[in-house]
């Protein structure tokens, strides 16, 4: 692939705005696994994946009574859901991992499954799906999201770096400086269960709703997106969020108007008529 010129414009849109679901160069010593006949399975480190569960434990104060899972998003076209089956396969770990029917898991610990460096791998091609950790508080409703299980799973994201994207590289500065997730002026990708219409902060009597930039990947320039996982597929349910702004605290919902939502209430009330 050829270098890809930017723009000064384009640099600074990246800079700002760049998530830190960014997907690093494999490990070199990790063995070439092979599922199901497939040469290039969609998979992930397994080490990466329990840093990513000690960063859960060790930010556990942001989300106390959440638990993780992790969740794959088909993101392609013509990627089946059913039927998807994950493993830990190392030189000679191989460790059946049960799916939820929301494509979620949680992985065991495995002494052996680490000292092989071993890939947590799917039954589906490269790219098949976005990875993503999911923290979950109990109680929350089912059409929001609580803040701080947002920046929870961006600590978890940070160490296990699931998700493919675009780091600039003062993004690599920070991030060896301080943490990111604290700290980066940037907005985070996230994804809502379906096409999503509107999402509004609140907490208490304050209510904020998200621009238009902070949805569908609008915050990124249109020949960037292709280096993420929400393109093509997932375009529609992703927003971003400012995790940073300590203004609003961990206990704010993250309320999400999906877009069916929006046409019930239109079929329900009728069309507005003009006056």
């Amino acid at each position: 692939m050829k270098p890809m010129h930017v723009s000064l414009l384009q640099a600074v849109v990246l800079l700002v705005t760049a998530p830190a679901w960014a997907q690093q160069a494999p490990e070199s010593a990790m063995p070439a696994i092979r599922v199901e006949g497939l040469s290039d399975p969609d998979d992930q480190s397994y080490r990466a994946m329990v840093r990513g569960m000690d960063a859960f434990e060790k930010y556990r104060a942001l989300a106390p009574a959440a638990q993780l899972r992790y969740r794959l998003y088909p993101r392609l076209p013509g990627v089946q859901a059913g039927g998807t089956r994950v493993r830990i396969e190392g030189d000679s770990a191989s460790i059946d991992v049960p799916l939820g029917p929301d494509l979620s898991f949680t992985l065991p610990r495995d002494a052996r499954a680490w000292d092989e460096r071993a890939r947590v791998t799917t039954n589906r091609t490269s790219r098949s799906f976005a990875w993503a950790p999911d923290v979950r508080t109990p109680g929350v409703p089912a059409n929001a999201r609580r803040l701080g299980d947002l920046r929870l799973e961006c600590e978890i994201d940070r160490a296990a770096t699931l998700m493919a994207g675009f780091k600039p590289p003062a993004y690599h500065v920070i991030d060896a400086l301080v943490d990111v997730c604290t700290t980066y002026p940037g907005a985070w990708l996230y994804y809502g269960e379906r096409p999503v219409f509107n999402v509004t902060l609140v907490h208490g009597q304050r209510r904020e709703s998200l621009f238009a930039m902070s949805l569908y990947g609008n915050m990124l320039l249109k020949p960037f997106q292709l280096f993420y996982d929400f393109y093509p597929l997932l375009i529609d349910r992703t927003y971003t969020l400012k995790i940073s702004d300590t203004s609003w605290p961990d206990d704010t919902l993250v309320e999400l108007e999906y877009m069916d939502d929006a046409k019930d209430a239109v079929a329900a009330t009728g069309p507005a008529v003009a006056r």
